[in-house]
């Protein structure tokens, strides 16, 4: 297998991966709405722009301003889900390089 097909199977994995987290995590909300939309109570576990609240059992939140989601970083597999993306972005760099100097050869 070159390394060009296998960059190629890394990105189509990437692409897997990114609408498994769409599709499957991000709907999942055990409690229903977040404490933060709730008329009258802002949610503790707000530091700024980073949410933390190991109470909630949630590993992404609706942000508090604007749109999107963040990953409650007090939930206990926070930290294993930004260390796994940062080793896939360090994998996807070392093939990309590796497939790029066998290239040149």
């Amino acid at each position: 297998m070159t390394h060009t097909v296998l960059a190629q199977l890394l990105a189509v994995a990437l692409f897997v991966a990114v609408v498994a987290l769409a599709v499957v995590v991000i709907p999942i909300n055990r409690r229903g709405e977040p404490i933060s939309a709730r008329p009258g109570r802002e949610d503790p576990g707000w530091h700024g722009f980073i949410y933390a609240n190991p109470d909630n059992p949630n590993l992404i939140v609706p942000k508090r301003l604007g749109l999107g989601w963040t990953i409650n970083f007090g939930h206990r597999r926070a930290w294993q889900a930004v260390f796994g993306v940062l080793a896939f972005i360090a994998l996807s760099i070392v093939i990309s390089t590796l497939a790029g100097a066998h290239g040149r050869n």
